[in-house]
């Protein structure tokens, strides 16, 4: 059976690359004695995939991801072990048994961050919203694997708001993410410096939740059509 698991990366681990929390993961099934399925080979790992990286700097309350057990369990029950063998800074708030073998890398399409960033002086943040959403094209420099390419993020960007706390400002932004069409929060702020001509400097980036989409709505990964 496979399980698929939400769950929220905080600052005590926003430093953590990727493998760092995937080796967490393997640490915590261990811990818990779940009846975990691993690959063959000479280096059996567990059978966990993540439906999205996560970079350096990232805080989440809603990343997700599919690990098949070898025995069957309820979502609750698999929570409640989990929880008990993580670390402070990282927990699983939800869980669903899957009856469809969909891979959660598959189905996202978008997701819904709040990027941070130092207010300059005179910096009208609702006005510079509306312009990048006026926008009809967002240039920005890419790196790739054959070195820096410019791209069009603008047709990736599907709303924005912005609000200001102190000296610090906030996009709230769902824009795309997956396989294909990814946007990370540094390439959305240098799209948005390059338009209100200020160099605007990443302070901090929290993803709210992943998506997929289907049928003309966002949805959860945890969303019934998907599982």
């Amino acid at each position: 059976m496979q399980i698929r698991f939400q769950f929220r990366k905080g600052e005590d681990l926003k430093f953590i690359g990727h493998l760092d929390i995937l080796r967490l993961f393997e640490r915590a099934f261990k811990r818990s004695a779940l009846p975990v399925a691993h690959s063959q080979g000479f280096n059996p790992r567990p059978r966990i995939v993540f439906a999205q990286p996560m970079p350096l700097g990232l805080t989440s309350d809603g990343e997700f991801a599919d690990v098949e057990l070898l025995a069957s369990m309820s979502a609750v029950d698999f929570m409640t072990l989990m929880n008990a063998s993580l670390p402070p800074g990282i927990q699983l708030v939800d869980a669903k048994v899957k009856s469809s073998p969909s891979n959660p890398m598959g189905l996202v399409s978008g997701a819904r961050y709040r990027i941070g960033f130092d207010v300059p002086v005179s910096f009208d943040i609702h006005t510079v919203a509306r312009k990048v959403l006026d926008s009809t094209i967002i240039h920005v420099m890419k790196k790739t694997k054959s070195g820096l390419k410019q791209i069009d993020i603008r047709p990736l960007i599907y709303e924005v708001t912005g609000d200001v706390s102190g000296t610090m400002g906030y996009f709230n932004v769902l824009m795309g993410a997956g396989q294909n069409d990814n946007v990370r929060p540094e390439l959305f702020l240098s799209g948005v410096s390059g338009i209100c001509c200020e160099e605007l400097e990443l302070r901090s980036m929290h993803r709210i939740i992943l998506l997929g989409y289907n049928n003309g709505r966002w949805l959860s990964l945890l969303d019934e059509q998907f599982l």
